[in-house]
């Protein structure tokens, strides 16, 4: 199935305006998803520059760019938190979850703000699980699953409800707010959202934080488990809500 949160962040992009030739700065980049996704919408005129501060995850992401033979993406190891870069102005800003790890967003913010060109764009998508998740039947380990992943980001210190803080992050001194919407992510009995891999990719965490434990999850049935609740219930469930927000430079 089609990367949901692709999908919303594609659109994101068209909508706030993302165009041939800009330059953008993809904050958070991690593995480049974002960065792959905007050097086909940008062209061979523009360019990328993702910061992160996991160079194993950089080293990933330059490979899938040698993969891809782009030449106008680079990453550049960088803490969002003491942010110091020598770089003319970019169009963009742009950053997916990566807001609600910072403990100072709005600082990062401020800062990143510097780095625009006026009329510039600063562009986030961020998930929340504020008002998820939801069914009209019990789904009791869909809810659970769900609980494992978001107690997880916030025994780490990651803001669970960073959707709801958008709009006052962004405006800011010579940041004008121009959208903030939200979409939930949508599972029903024939399109059922792949949480196993998340799951399997936050295993370690999971346990870690002690949120639950291996005997608990039983990883190698938690599809089949999942599965057969879905068969069962035959019902449309929201996981999550992603709030998509942008703001435009402006001259003071």
């Amino acid at each position: 199935m089609a990367n949901i949160a692709d999908e919303i962040t594609k659109k994101l992009f068209i909508d706030a305006g993302i165009k041939k030739g800009m330059h953008v700065l993809d904050i958070g980049c991690g593995r480049g998803d974002l960065s792959l996704l905007l050097a086909g919408m940008i062209g061979a005129e523009g360019t990328v520059l993702g910061l992160d501060f996991d160079e194993s995850a950089l080293t990933f992401a330059r490979e899938r760019i040698q993969e891809n033979k782009l030449a106008n993406v680079t990453f550049m190891q960088a803490n969002l938190n003491t942010l110091s870069i020598d770089h003319p102005k970019f169009d963009a800003i742009v950053g997916r979850r990566v807001l609600m790890y910072l403990p100072e967003a709005r600082r990062v913010i401020a800062e990143l703000s510097a780095l625009l060109k006026v009329g510039g764009l600063m562009i986030f998508q961020e998930h929340d699980s504020t008002m998820s998740p939801g069914s009209v039947v019990p789904m009791p380990l869909h809810n659970q699953v769900n609980r494992w992943i978001w107690d997880t980001v916030e025994h780490e210190g990651g803001n669970i409800h960073i959707g709801f803080d958008l709009w006052s992050l962004l405006a800011q001194k010579g940041l004008v707010v121009e959208k903030v919407r939200a979409e939930a992510v949508v599972q029903t009995p024939d399109a059922p959202y792949p949480m196993v891999p998340i799951v399997r990719a936050m295993l370690h965490r999971i346990i870690e934080k002690g949120v639950a434990t291996e005997d608990e999850i039983d990883i190698n049935t938690l599809e089949y488990r999942l599965a057969e609740e879905c068969e069962k219930t035959k019902a449309t469930y929201i996981r999550e809500m992603v709030f998509c927000a942008w703001a435009c430079k402006v001259l003071l």
